[in-house]
C-alpha cells in the first residue's frame, strides 16, 4: 500500500524565488504529492516512519539532480537553461544531503485521501442538501465569461450552487436506475435457480437505506449483500464509470453450497426516458 506525502516549500525557498523574479513553468513554489510503498508490518521497528521520509527526501533530491541533468543536455533551449541556471544554484554541488532537503522543503504525511465523486456518492442525499454552493459566479468567473474565449460554449459556466443541486438531483437518480438494471437482470436470471433470493452489492454507491428497503422485484426477496449465501444469486455491480450508463453486473448462482453452480457477467446500457429509465440492450457471458 503506498504511503503519501505533501511535499511543500519553506519560508526560505519562496523568499529565495520571490528575489530572482523566476519565469512560470518550473513550480518550485508548489507543494508537490509523493508516494512510497509502506514497509510491511510484520517487520516495524522503533523509528521507521523516520528512516521512510529520510528515504523519501534523497529520492527527491534525486529527482531535482534529474531534471537539472535533463536539462543540461540541452543547453541552447531557453527553458532548459533557466531550469538549469534556477537548479544549479538551488541545489549546490554534489553530494547532496538531506540537510540540502530540510533547507528548501517540508514533508508533510498526508492523513488520508478522499475525492468529490466518493463523498457524494456515499453520503446521504439528506446531509448533502444541508450544504450550499453560491448562487451567483464569482467576479473571475463572469470576468472570463464575457471574453471571447468561452463563446463557445454553451449557456458558459454555471454558478458552482447550481452544479451543486445538479449533481445531488442525479444521485437521486441511483434508486431508480438500480432499480430498471436489477429486475432486468433477475427476470433474466429467473430460470437459472429456483431460489428466489438475490444478495446485491452496490459497491459504487450508496442507496441512503438497506437495499430491500430501496428496490423491488416481484417474486424475488433482496437483501444486502451476504457473505454466507448458500442458495440464491449474488450480484455486484462492478464496472461503473462516472456519467456513463453502462453498467456492468457480476453474478454469482448458489444452489445448496458454498461453491457457485455458475456465474458470470452481464453488460447493460441504461437510458432515461420520458417513462423512467429502460435497459435498451444488454449482453452476457458465458
Amino acid at each position: 500500500m503506498d504511503a503519501f506525502y505533501v511535499l511543500r516549500p519553506t519560508q526560505a525557498l519562496l523568499a529565495w524565488l520571490k528575489a530572482r523574479a523566476l519565469p512560470g513553468g518550473m513550480n518550485l513554489e508548489r507543494p508537490h504529492l509523493w508516494s512510497q510503498l509502506e514497509a510491511p508490518r510484520d517487520h516495524d521497528y522503533e523509528g521507521q516512519g523516520e528512516d521512510a521520509e529520510t528515504f523519501l527526501k534523497l529520492a527527491v533530491l534525486a529527482s531535482f539532480l534529474d531534471r537539472l541533468e535533463r536539462a543540461s543536455q540541452a543547453p541552447t533551449v531557453e527553458n532548459d537553461a533557466v531550469t538549469r541556471r534556477v537548479l544549479t544554484e538551488l541545489l549546490g554541488p554534489p553530494p547532496l544531503t538531506v540537510a540540502t532537503f530540510d533547507r528548501w522543503w517540508h514533508l508533510e504525511p498526508a492523513a488520508g485521501m478522499s475525492s468529490v465523486e466518493s463523498t457524494l456518492a456515499h453520503t446521504p442525499v439528506r446531509t448533502l442538501r444541508k450544504v450550499r454552493g453560491p448562487e451567483v459566479l464569482s467576479p473571475l468567473v463572469q470576468s472570463h465569461r464575457s471574453s471571447s474565449k468561452v463563446t463557445a460554449l454553451e449557456g458558459g459556466p454555471r454558478p458552482v450552487g447550481e452544479r451543486w443541486v445538479a449533481a445531488l438531483r442525479e444521485r437521486e437518480e441511483d434508486a431508480p436506475r438500480l432499480q430498471c438494471a436489477v429486475a432486468w437482470v433477475l427476470e433474466r436470471l429467473v430460470e437459472k435457480t429456483p431460489h428466489r433470493l438475490c444478495a446485491l452489492w452496490t459497491q459504487p454507491f450508496s442507496l441512503d437505506a438497506p437495499v430491500e428497503e430501496v428496490l423491488r422485484v416481484p417474486g424475488w426477496t433482496l437483501r444486502s449483500g451476504i457473505h454466507d449465501l448458500r442458495e440464491g444469486i449474488k450480484l455486484t455491480l462492478e464496472d461503473f464509470t462516472w456519467g456513463d450508463e453502462t453498467w456492468t453486473f457480476r453474478y454469482k448462482i448458489y444452489s445448496g453450497e458454498r461453491r457457485a453452480a455458475s456465474s458470470g457477467t452481464v453488460h447493460l446500457l441504461l437510458e432515461k426516458t420520458p417513462n423512467g429509465w429502460e435497459v435498451p440492450s444488454g449482453s452476457w457471458k458465458p
